[in-house]
């Protein structure tokens, strides 16, 4: 009987312990949740709303910046960037920015004719720390319109906000673009998506003007800037969004097939994308009409399969939720899967730009789609903010150029082999017409001449060395040759009367003699 009554009482004890554990739970929950309702009262407010968005923004630019710095320092920024040094030089000096290692001149290209302004800030400042800094800059500042149409036209609360500020800060194609050299259409994210607010509320001519920074920043996004006009169509908004989606094509055929192919060869500069249908534009148009089984092949490779998944994955794929915000941008991003373009370094994140801008738009209204109406804003469930956000982490870790996985805390610091290349690109004189590796083409590309130096035999033939090329930067490592491979190139040069002048933990730099 005594034991019998002592285990009961055992068990009893046991109960309550387990109701006040219960209770303590219960209680430190409620308590939490009263306080993060507090501090929300408080963020969720005009003030809020100003100072939230720009804190991060200013936040996010100093950390992209500081990686884009660090990666410039230890020469694994990207040849990229070389191209606008020398144009930025050329255009200081009053010479047509032809870039020599392209071939023809820089607006030819791409039409970016927002680097005009830049270059005039480029003589005053740095020229290399300017471009990375700025593109950090613009990348960083495309928080501010997201936030501002989760909070206005979305009409959602802060952690929603919050949660999707996060995700772009996180989304691999962010770091990508931030580490892959310059691209001026980096700008037009920010703009793209202040575009779309300022036609939500109205203020045509802020519209204006961001569409023309848009489609300066490169000529094909004056697609982007078509299909923002149709999601205004589909929002009722009928004349402005048709004017705006004609000024967006009109822009793209004109630049495209009038003005790039007059600053260049005649042709436009990337009809060698599409070679594989046909010749000229006719000839890949009809090319394309008669192979729909190719165009299918193309559009559903396993790269651009890769593309569009990192693009919607990291957003829990909610754009999917609300279509007709990603449906306008499918032209576009059709046109960059079937293009035959080499990899100019991070899986080309340049050509992201336009969709990325859509994705996050699409995203914020998915998510007050899948949300409650609450008192005064939509309340979307914390369970789906917190795996939105865990998502972005995932993928951030596993496919961002800056993932902890690229030992970025390491960036900046130089190994043996990257001394050796900044020391020759010090010892090559400032009107040297030079062809060195990619990793130091940045460091000299402002000048008359510079090339890069491919891991390939092809170019060189053709080449008129004896009076084009002043300086040859051997860099081992970069080229990936076999020694005997390098004993011949380097046998060729010494007997184009070449001396080599540096010699350091594969790099050598060779000079040609005077009179040469």
């Amino acid at each position: 009987m005594r034991t019998t009554s002592s285990l009961e009482r055992t068990a009893q004890s046991l109960e309550r312990t387990g109701e006040t554990v219960v209770i303590t739970v219960v209680s430190l929950r409620r308590r939490l949740d009263i306080r993060m309702l507090r501090w929300q009262a408080r963020l969720d407010s005009k003030a809020g709303d100003r100072v939230i968005p720009w804190i991060t923004a200013v936040a996010l630019t100093i950390i992209l910046s500081l990686l884009a710095l660090a990666r410039y320092r230890d020469l694994g920024i990207g040849p990229d960037l070389g191209h606008y040094l020398q144009a930025a030089h050329l255009m200081d000096r009053g010479f047509e920015p032809v870039v020599t290692n392209l071939g023809h001149n820089l607006f030819a290209d791409q039409a970016a004719w927002i680097f005009w302004p830049i270059a005039w800030i480029l003589r005053v400042l740095p020229a290399a720390g300017t471009l990375l800094v700025l593109q950090s800059m613009a990348l960083a500042l495309a928080v501010v319109p997201i936030w501002r149409i989760a909070r206005g036209p979305a009409n959602l609360r802060i952690g929603p906000a919050s949660a999707l500020m996060a995700a772009y800060a996180l989304h691999p194609s962010v770091h990508d673009l931030n580490l892959a050299g310059f691209h001026p259409e980096a700008l037009a994210i920010p703009a793209l998506m202040a575009a779309y607010l300022m036609a939500r509320s109205d203020r045509w001519w802020w519209l204006a003007a961001l569409a023309l920074v848009v489609v300066s920043t490169r000529a094909d996004l004056g697609l982007a800037v078509a299909a923002l006009g149709l999601v205004l169509v589909g929002e009722d908004n009928r004349t402005r969004g048709w004017s705006l989606a004609t000024f967006g094509l009109t822009w793209f055929l004109v630049m495209s097939f009038v003005v790039q192919p007059l600053m260049g060869d005649g042709h436009y500069p990337h009809l060698g994308a599409f070679a594989h249908y046909g010749d000229g534009v006719v000839g890949i148009f009809f090319g394309i009409l008669a192979d729909p089984a190719g165009l299918l092949g193309d559009l559903f490779a396993r790269e651009g399969f890769d593309k569009v998944l990192l693009l919607l994955a990291p957003a829990l794929f909610l754009p999917l939720v609300r279509p007709r915000y990603l449906v306008p941008i499918l032209p576009l991003v059709v046109f960059y899967l079937v293009a035959d373009v080499q990899d100019a370094g991070y899986g080309n994140p340049q050509q992201d730009v336009a969709a990325l801008a859509f994705v996050f738009i699409a995203a914020t209204y998915a998510l007050m789609r899948i949300g409650t109406e609450g008192v005064s804003r939509i309340h979307v469930d914390r369970r789906v903010l917190m795996v939105l956000v865990l998502t972005a982490m995932v993928f951030f870790v596993r496919d961002a150029a800056s993932s902890p996985y690229e030992d970025p805390w390491d960036w900046g610091r130089r190994s043996p082999t990257d001394e050796a290349r900044v020391s020759t690109s010090v010892l090559i004189g400032d009107d040297a017409r030079v062809m060195v590796s990619s990793e130091v083409y940045p460091l000299v590309a402002d000048r008359q001449d510079a090339y890069i130096l491919l891991p390939t035999h092809d170019m060189l033939p053709d080449l008129d060395w004896s009076g084009r090329i002043d300086a040859v930067v051997v860099d081992v490592e970069s080229l990936g040759w076999l020694a005997t491979e390098i004993r011949m190139f380097e046998s060729r040069l010494i007997a184009m009367d070449y001396r080599k002048r540096f010699d350091r933990d594969g790099v050598r730099l060779w000079v040609r003699r005077p009179g040469a």
